[in-house]
């Protein structure tokens, strides 16, 4: 069987040689690595190529795709997928790495159980550190698309291999521009047509929190924001998703998103995208168990129109980073 393995390049010498050695490494070796060169002018393509010379095994295994001009993450992602033709697709960040079992024993699993999608754990490492992140892998889609929308499972694709034809059939595409959530955006569609999800209880992946180079960290997020939340409306609209559990969801995925910009940016511009963001009940806002209480305070003030509140909190936190 098959797999392609999406590698999006940006600006990530740092890393990208213990990246594309983890990838080399794998025990399972009927692998597609697809390499897309988003434009970065960095050197990243030519440690690669010097790498790959150590592994003369990979070379016919190896295809680099490279963009004329800086993309962005999710258009890089795009068109590795489009190009993949392995029965299952796994993304890889360019400043992570795997360990070197996670493709056989992922590739295993869905053998085993016929899955649609396999999910493992990882480590959240730094350059001091790594904590284990154990996945609670819900037991139907609702409950785990719910879970995605709120936080509680990381919408990441790098620890969950997916079978290429639903991405294909369903034509699931990162859209360009949404760069901030992109493998959200993967995630989110694919999940309501699968129907199996199957689960490796080993961290197989490592997920690094100290780069400043990652793909997505480069877009305003407010225009990110926009854009997703209208892209999971159209779908849920399109493919007729009634499902009170995703509505109250998908709401506090918006108030999550919300507090963000009304806390940080622009507040006109948010009062002009004010649709985007609406739900049913500004109380919702405290139901929200990720968010902390100034987050929720003020899309609860900026909802129900309390300008002065939503101002105090602002002038609050440009104090507290002052000192």
């Amino acid at each position: 069987m098959l797999v392609s393995i999406i590698i999006p390049i940006y600006r990530s010498r740092k890393y990208i040689e213990k990246c594309v050695r983890s990838v080399f490494d794998q025990t399972y070796k009927n692998l597609e690595i697809i390499i897309i060169d988003d434009c970065g002018k960095d050197g990243s393509i030519d440690v690669i190529k010097r790498v790959l010379i150590e592994y003369p095994d990979m070379t016919n295994k190896v295809k680099f795709i490279s963009h004329e001009f800086n993309q962005g993450c999710a258009a890089a992602r795009r068109d590795g997928m489009k190009d993949a033709t392995g029965e299952y697709i796994l993304q890889v960040d360019s400043d992570d790495y795997a360990a070197p079992t996670m493709v056989e024993k992922m590739v295993a699993k869905a053998q085993e159980e016929d899955a649609d999608m396999v999910v493992c754990n990882y480590y959240y490492t730094t350059n001091d550190r790594r904590s284990l992140e154990k996945v609670n892998v819900p037991s139907d889609n609702i409950d785990f698309a719910s879970k995605v929308l709120q936080g509680y499972i990381h919408a990441g694709a790098w620890n969950k291999m997916m079978r290429r034809s639903i991405i294909k059939d369903h034509k699931i595409y990162p859209v360009a521009g949404i760069n901030m959530g992109d493998d959200m955006t993967i995630l989110m569609q694919a999940l309501f047509f699968m129907d199996k999800i199957s689960y490796v209880d080993d961290a197989l992946y490592y997920y690094n929190c100290s780069g400043d180079e990652r793909l997505s960290r480069s877009l305003y997020p407010m225009v990110n924001d926009i854009k997703l939340i209208n892209l999971f409306s159209h779908f849920f609209e399109v493919n007729k998703i009634e499902n009170k559990e995703i509505e109250r969801a998908f709401g506090l995925f918006k108030i999550g998103r919300l507090s963000r910009n009304v806390l940080y940016n622009d507040l006109d511009e948010v009062n002009r995208n004010r649709e985007v963001y609406s739900v049913s009940n500004p109380s919702q806002a405290f139901a929200h168990k990720r968010l902390p209480l100034h987050y929720k305070l003020a899309v609860y003030f900026y909802l129900n129109n309390f300008m002065p509140g939503v101002k105090l909190l602002r002038r609050l936190i440009r104090i507290k980073k002052k000192q």
